[in-house]
């Protein structure tokens, strides 16, 4: 694979002994590829994602746009990679959602006027401007997830990570939220259990179940093979 940017070779994970959360997990992605992890609950997707950026570190070789998942490493892969949880709440934490959206380039020491500028940006690009001085409490749940996803964007990284987008999302929300992802040019692994924005973001689809990938191809070929899915308790 041409300049991969996530390599992962034999991952164990446990959170408790004896219990594994992630068996011998073998995956690799190429920049700009968009992927789809799916599975039923309890599969290990989210473990996986957390592993992106160092949040978990099992028993494997992790690499992350070429650098190896060393404590040495952390700060600049988590500057490069940026994981939306499906909760936006775990993400918006200050009173404003300007606040939020600034928070990243602050704290990691930009010069106010650039920080200000990209806010700025990111805020208009999302149609979050006129909302910026309401607190996160008081926005839908489409405009929540649009702001979490800012405050991530905001910092520029090069893989991104999404964990259940459209989770929580009306019909009209989730079309919105589909668009903006899509007309990103980052690198992205989406975990989902909604196999139709799986279908039209993702050019490849992931398969786990029990802490292992049991599929990994073309999102045509898996999608469409009920077998599989049926068989990993997937509509």
């Amino acid at each position: 694979m041409n300049d991969p940017v996530i390599e992962i070779r034999d991952l164990d994970f446990f959170y408790d002994p004896g219990k594994p959360a992630l068996r011998g997990i073998h995956l690799s992605v190429g920049r700009g590829e968009c992927v789809g992890l799916v599975g039923p609950n309890g599969a290990g997707k989210s473990t996986l994602l957390l592993h992106l950026n160092g949040v978990l570190r099992g028993r494997s070789e992790v690499r992350v746009l070429g650098l190896a998942m060393i404590r040495a490493n952390l700060r600049e892969i988590r500057r490069r990679v940026g994981l939306v949880f499906q909760d936006p709440r775990q993400q918006l934490f200050l009173p404003t959602i300007e606040e939020d959206i600034a928070f990243g380039p602050l704290n990691a020491g930009w010069p106010l006027d650039k920080a200000r500028q990209q806010v700025a940006h990111i805020m208009a690009s999302f149609g979050l401007q006129d909302v910026g001085d309401s607190s996160p409490l008081h926005l839908s749940p489409g405009e929540q997830k649009k702001a979490a996803l800012a405050s991530v964007l905001v910092m520029e990284p090069e893989l991104l990570a999404f964990d259940e987008p459209s989770s929580g999302l009306d019909p009209a929300s989730r079309n919105e939220l589909i668009e903006l992802v899509q007309g990103l040019p980052q690198t992205r692994i989406i975990s989902s259990h909604d196999m139709d924005l799986v279908r039209v973001l993702c050019g490849r689809v992931v398969v786990m179940d029990g802490g292992r990938i049991f599929a990994d191809g073309p999102s045509e070929a898996i999608l469409g093979d009920s077998a599989l899915l049926k068989a990993h308790r997937l509509a």
